[in-house]
């Protein structure tokens, strides 16, 4: 007879420990290779968004020009928000106007930047119109920020020892500006949850209100809901906007014209939730997945170039460096399986626009000798800014 042997109860528990063995050493490398596969997809997610952004970013550059006007308004009129909110698109003009001697003063006194700028009337006659101009008193384009003054001393970026923005150029807002004048981009981060950030954008656009041939100020185009809106009394209560005392309105008048009513975005607005049912002062153009945890800008030089031609740390055309961090928003967190390294990527964009963006009224502006009776629209916008320093 054949001897046929089984298998042993010892052999068939080897046998399952082994395929027990295998089974969970498989499955952990199931497991470990679906999460390298759905971090490596999110990172690559992250990664294409962030060179997506740059992209629409250096567009914004390349189209246009560093907005030097918004800078000087923003870091040095308003100190960066050192004392309350800040409005955008206001007071144009006022950064041009450094570069402009004023002449010899008709009555006799120290000429002051900008309270003197503007050919004065030495005589008038009958009527309003200026019968002799007082030629001493030409506007006279220096090239050289303050015209009486350092010129290290002044820049956009700070005079006179204020410097909202610093001194390096280092900033966390893009004002641009295309190559008419009369379109500004402004670009920061922008809240889209309580712990997720956007880069948000708003376009402005320019006015000529006083039909001189110069933008004098700027308004949100329709599709952003900036400050004024709803409220054209509070904007012509807290800004002094730079035209009033020269078309015979009051602010208020000027503020809700039915033709060019007025609107700026404020950077407060900034903090606040984007709402995705309703509009916003800051619309946000950056993928929903990715959270912009930091966005700087590096402004060079930190003159316009084509304004101060005769500083010689200026003489370079205007390039912004671009340093944006991009992590992973709240909701794509939940779902990532470990810690996720944010992406920082980094570039310089020269801008597009070649030439001299004009933002000084023309030295055509009459005005009476007596400061008593009339001074420069800057000086009435800003009191107290044409004091030598």
């Amino acid at each position: 007879m054949k001897n046929i042997r089984g298998i042993s109860l010892v052999e068939v528990l080897i046998a399952i420990s082994l395929f027990a063995f295998v089974v969970v050493a498989s499955s952990d490398v199931l497991v470990d290779s679906a999460k390298f596969e759905r971090k490596s997809s999110i990172a690559d997610t992250v990664s294409y968004e962030s060179q997506i952004m740059m992209y629409k970013l250096a567009k914004e550059i390349q189209t246009g020009t560093i907005d030097y006007e918004e800078y000087y308004n923003y870091c040095v009129i308003q100190e960066a928000g050192a004392s309350g909110d800040v409005y955008f698109g206001i007071n144009h003009g006022v950064y041009g106007s450094r570069f402009y001697d004023p002449g010899k003063s008709l009555d006799g006194e120290a000429t002051k930047n900008p309270e003197d700028l503007g050919l004065e009337c030495s005589w008038s006659g009958d009527g309003d119109e200026c019968e002799v101009v007082y030629t001493l008193s030409t506007d006279l384009n220096t090239g050289q920020n303050p015209f009486y003054g350092v010129a290290s001393d002044s820049t956009a970026f700070y005079d006179n020892g204020v410097a909202g923005c610093g001194t390096t150029g280092e900033v966390d807002h893009l004002f641009l500006i295309d190559n008419t004048g009369t379109q500004k981009t402004i670009i920061a981060r922008k809240r889209i949850g309580i712990d997720d950030w956007s880069v948000g954008l708003v376009r402005m656009r320019g006015l000529d209100i006083d039909q001189n041939g110069i933008v004098d100020t700027f308004t949100c185009l329709d599709e952003y809901d900036c400050y004024g809106t709803n409220d054209p009394a509070g904007l012509a209560a807290n800004i002094a906007l730079p035209y009033f005392d020269l078309i015979g309105k009051t602010t208020l008048e000027v503020v809700i014209d039915d033709v060019n009513p007025i609107t700026v975005p404020q950077e407060s607005t900034l903090d606040d939730i984007f709402d995705k049912s309703g509009a916003s002062q800051f619309l946000p153009i950056s993928p929903l997945i990715a959270n912009v945890e930091d966005l700087q800008f590096i402004i060079n030089p930190l003159e316009d170039p084509y304004k101060a031609f005769a500083e010689s740390g200026a003489e370079i055309h205007p390039s912004v460096t671009i340093i944006l961090t991009m992590g992973l928003s709240a909701e794509a967190e939940e779902a990532y399986p470990g810690d996720f390294d944010p992406i920082t990527v980094r570039t310089t964009v020269s801008t597009g626009v070649l030439g001299r963006i004009e933002s000084y009224p023309p030295v055509n502006e009459i005005m009476s000798g007596d400061p008593a009776v009339e001074t420069g629209w800057i000086d009435n916008v800003i009191p107290g800014l044409s004091t030598p320093y």
